[in-house]
């Protein structure tokens, strides 16, 4: 029924060659087998580079108890609020 025969797979080889054969002489009458192009990195019209910056220092946060507002806790300078109103400068 279904046996396999070194003709029978000889002309399945010389089917598939015969196809891949026309297949590559259309492409290549057509243009097709050319080589993408390389991809060209582009920059951005107004990007900056970040400066190269080594480790930095962390500052703690403290929050204003009268508005909530987060301010580096030992700065002066307070959550912004009116200087006579900030319970944070001091």
């Amino acid at each position: 029924m279904l046996g396999f025969s070194f003709s029978k797979i000889l002309f399945t080889a010389v089917m598939i060659m015969a196809v891949w054969w026309v297949y590559r002489k259309i492409n290549l009458l057509t243009g097709g087998d050319q080589q993408p192009k390389p991809k060209v990195k582009r920059k951005r019209s107004g990007a900056k580079k970040a400066p190269e910056t080594g480790p930095q220092e962390v500052e703690d946060l403290a929050a204003c108890p009268a508005c909530g507002a987060y301010a580096a806790a030992g700065a002066n300078p307070g959550c912004g609020r009116a200087a006579k109103d900030c319970p944070m400068q001091k």
